[in-house]
Order: C-alpha cells, then structure tokens, then sequence
C-alpha cells in the first residue's frame, strides 16, 4: 500500500486532483461535451497522471484506486461545472491560476512520492514531470488538438521540470523540509505567470545548418584568402626581380655596346 511508503498528505493530493479536475471540466465545457464527456475529460486531468506515476512505480498500486474519494470528487467537480457552466466562466481568469496550481501540485506530489520510494533525483524529478503534465497532454489527445505541453509558448512543461528539481534537491538535502512543497508550488506558479507577463516563450525548431555551416568555413576562408594574398605576393615579388634583373642585364648589355 501506498500509505505505508508514501508520507504525502491525502488532503495535498485531492486539492491536485480537484483543481486538475476543474480545468479538465472547463475544456469539455468550451468543447460543448456532454455529461459523460465532461466528466471523462475531468477524471483524466484530475487523476491520469497520478496514474502514469504509480505505474512507472510498479510496487504500490494505483493510489486513484486506493482512494476513491478521488474518483469521486472528479465526477462532483465535472457535474459542478457542466450545469453551472456559465457562472464558471465568470472564474475564466482564474483557471491559469488553477491550472498552473495543478503542474506545481502534481510536479511536487509525484516527486516526493518517487523520493520515498527510494528513487535517486533523477528519476523522482522525471517522475514528477511526466505526471505533472500527463493529464493535460492526454486530455488534449482525446479532445484531438494539439498537444499544448509540445507547442511554442509560455513555460508548461518546462515549469513542471523545474519544479520538480527544486522540490527534489530541497528534499534530498533536508532543506526548508516544511516548507518545501508550497515553495515549489508557488515556484511553479510564477513561473508560469512570469512567462506570460515577461514574454518568456519556448520557441519552434530552427534549422542551424547554414548559419553553423557558414560559422565553420569563415575560418577556412579567411585561411585561404591570407594563402591567396601570399600567392599574389610572391608572384609580385617574383615579376619584380625578374623586372630588375631584365633591366640590369639591358643596361650591362647596353653599356658593352657603347
């Protein structure tokens, strides 16, 4: 069993899942899904994640299982939102906050699980990513658009990478042990915020053949160029010896003529 190994606070990972759930709700909203629809959108926000990391743990089970107050205050949620879906637009400013809270709560959940399952930082911050934005990547996969987690723009995954260290290197050393969690999720936060605030954007691929291409032969062609001008040096010195010795030997012949 999870409780056994695991320290984290149940009442930390329903206020993961009920916020997931809340922005899982608002895109099966937007979308005009049904019940069903809205309340599978909600789950997979609100607990797929989670799901991913206790497979990848192997040993404890599926803690969504394990506690189904979960599962249900996924479906409480999707219902909450379906039927009063126009009062919750009225908070459509406050589901970036909601959302970025889920990416900064799953990030430091999952972490500190695979940190107390004996896992090195490595593998706990892998951990902590992969299920911080697992459930968005499978909700937009279901929804069919583009998987927002891989698209140009503000910090997402990124945040939930950083975070997840953070959270990691804080615990494994001992450091602020009680106040590490809402650190981290507060980092996660305003990481997310201050990329849209400050334009912190990722960018598309960029093909670098050319400029990488021309930064390598600048060298190769200015050493040619430098052999070039030597060449021409030579060949002028050459041309003014043979110059020199053409005008000697006319003005010796000339004299020998006088």
């Amino acid at each position: 069993m999870l409780e056994t190994v695991l320290t984290i606070p149940f009442w930390f990972e329903l206020a993961a899942t009920i916020t997931g759930a809340i922005s899982g709700s608002m895109s099966a909203s937007r979308a005009r899904y049904d019940l069903f629809g809205t309340i599978v959108i909600a789950t997979i926000m609100g607990l797929f994640g989670g799901v991913v990391r206790d497979v990848l743990l192997q040993n404890y089970g599926i803690y969504a299982f394990q506690k189904p107050e979960l599962i249900i205050a996924c479906v409480a949620t999707a219902i909450i939102v379906f039927y009063f879906g126009r009062l919750m637009t009225y908070f459509d400013p406050v589901i970036d906050i909601i959302d970025s809270m889920s990416v900064g709560l799953w990030a430091v959940i999952s972490a500190g699980k695979a940190l107390s399952a004996g896992l090195t930082i490595v593998p706990a911050v892998i951990l902590g990513t992969v299920t911080a934005v697992g459930g968005g990547i499978t909700r937009d996969i279901i929804m069919n658009r583009p998987v927002s987690a891989f698209q140009p723009g503000s910090l997402y995954g990124s945040a939930a990478l950083i975070g997840s260290l953070a959270f990691a290197l804080l615990k494994s050393y001992h450091i602020l042990d009680g106040y590490s969690a809402v650190l981290c999720v507060t980092l996660v936060i305003a990481i997310r915020f201050s990329s849209v605030a400050f334009g912190w954007r990722t960018k598309p691929s960029r093909d670098l053949t050319v400029p990488v291409a021309d930064a390598m032969a600048k060298p190769v062609r200015a050493l040619q160029h430098k052999r070039r001008l030597s060449g021409m040096e030579l060949e002028e010195k050459d041309r003014a010896k043979r110059t020199f010795s053409q005008k000697t030997y006319n003005k010796k012949k000339n004299k020998k003529k006088l």
